[in-house]
């Protein structure tokens, strides 16, 4: 019996050093740096942020300028937004990421309203104090065989710049 338990643990004792030395091999992922981003300093919580950004129909809101209507099927992760822009055209995403926690929220979207193999857009809320936070916004993405990328990431910095402009605005009225 006791030859049996010491078997054990010495292949425990193996097995968990084996692990513990590949574990101390890996390097950390680390996160592609994205193709453009644009930030803000807002004077409102990062909570009040996050849950603006979160409640999908209101984007008209705080961004009249590109978005003229939309609704939303869904709340967090998975929610599908509708939207038709400023210029008529409609535009649909979805939640990729919804982390209230790390106030972090992505949109995919469905439809190639840019020349992109795919394309995802980041809101990153970071608190600087009860009632200041840092909000950026990052566009990740690869473009099609032969399109510019210097014009994909004009168009998201355009729009990025104007979303956080809106919100800007709009939280600090």
């Amino acid at each position: 019996m006791k030859n049996k338990i010491s078997r054990l643990l010495v292949i425990a004792f193996l097995i968990l050093g084996t692990t513990t030395l590949s574990f101390a091999q890996m390097k950390p992922a680390k996160m592609s740096p994205p193709k453009t981003k644009r930030e803000v300093t807002i004077k409102a919580s990062a909570n009040t942020v996050f849950k603006l950004i979160a409640s999908l129909e209101k984007v008209e809101e705080y961004v009249p300028e590109l978005v003229k209507s939309s609704l939303a099927d869904g709340n967090g992760l998975d929610a599908v937004r509708e939207m038709v822009m400023a210029d008529g055209t409609p535009r649909l995403e979805e939640v990729q990421i919804y982390d209230p926690a790390n106030k972090t929220i992505a949109f995919k979207p469905f439809d190639d309203y840019l020349p992109t193999k795919y394309l995802s857009v980041y809101y990153r809320i970071k608190a600087q104090g009860p009632n200041k936070c840092k909000v950026s916004m990052s566009g990740y993405f690869k473009a099609k065989e032969g399109e510019s990328e210097g014009k994909i990431i004009k168009q998201l910095g355009s729009e990025f710049s104007k979303t956080l402009k809106g919100l800007k605005a709009y939280l600090e009225k």
